[in-house]
């Protein structure tokens, strides 16, 4: 399952800027052991002419940027202490983690990465809590009902409250803006 660390220990996404920006952890820094290009360099290497090849054309890539690496982890991390993924919790995440250990920043990899962490909260989805929609004609005391589940202790969420909107019949007469 994944690991709850990231609760006190930054969490540092390792993955390329356009994997970041489809869906991330929540609160993590993206600190992209390769831009988009890159990533896309390495991949078509990889594809062509096999791992050892493309680890090479990899760490003549990041070579020059191991400095920055560690100046921004070091801003980043929390007592010295860091939470590091990537897609799979390999090969990238394996990197920058020996990396950083190297420069004094006690490192953990996510087990499994970022889509070990997507399947936990998907199949936490698949069992969350019973949720029931309150619905009915104009005037037939739905929000009050809602009041009353709330006054015993009921998790409501009162959309009309939110919009300042009373639907269809009344829209915003009397409500703020």
């Amino acid at each position: 399952g994944w690991s709850p660390l990231g609760h006190d220990v930054p969490i540092l996404d390792v993955r390329s800027p356009k994997e970041f920006s489809q869906g991330h952890i929540p609160n993590a820094v993206n600190l992209p052991l390769f831009t988009d290009e890159e990533r896309a360099i390495v991949g078509t290497v990889y594809d062509k002419s096999g791992k050892d090849t493309a680890i090479l054309k990899g760490l003549e890539i990041v070579g020059p940027k191991l400095e920055y690496f560690v100046r921004s982890a070091k801003e980043i991390a929390i007592q010295h202490e860091l939470l590091v993924h990537c897609w799979r919790g390999g090969m990238r995440s394996e990197a920058m983690a020996w990396l950083l250990q190297f420069a004094g920043i006690k490192t953990t990899i996510l087990p499994g990465g970022y889509k070990a962490y997507r399947h936990f909260i998907r199949q936490s989805f698949s069992q969350g809590p019973e949720v029931r929609i309150l619905g009915g004609m104009t005037g037939s005391g739905k929000t009050e009902l809602l009041r009353e589940l709330s006054s015993h202790g009921e998790q409501v969420i009162d959309l009309e409250k939110l919009a300042c909107h009373k639907g269809s019949a009344f829209g915003a007469l009397g409500q703020p803006e």
